[in-house]
């Protein structure tokens, strides 16, 4: 994720967006087993901080700040949260 994030940091928010759900919808089918909910949870959370990273990158001002990340874009474009998928 962190390296996809990083190349593809100048495409519009609507494509990053539609892209990162795509993969992490994925991931979760593959991986969504019961008993591996922690792991889900991680990717979940690394993927917001690499997001957050290389859009904040973008601009040579400042930084998106935690609350203005989770303020605007998690509210507007939320990221699909883990979940079990599988009961094996």
């Amino acid at each position: 994720m962190w390296q996809w994030c990083r190349a593809n940091r100048h495409e519009y928010l609507n494509e990053q967006y539609k892209a990162l759900c795509s993969k992490l919808r994925g991931y979760y089918q593959y991986y969504g087993i019961r008993g591996n909910y922690k792991l889900l949870e991680v990717v979940y959370e690394h993927t917001q901080r690499a997001w957050r990273h290389w859009l904040s990158r973008r601009s040579q001002r400042s930084h998106i700040s935690w609350q203005k990340f989770m303020a605007t874009l998690q509210e507007k474009l939320p990221l699909p949260k883990p979940g079990i998928v599988h009961d094996i």
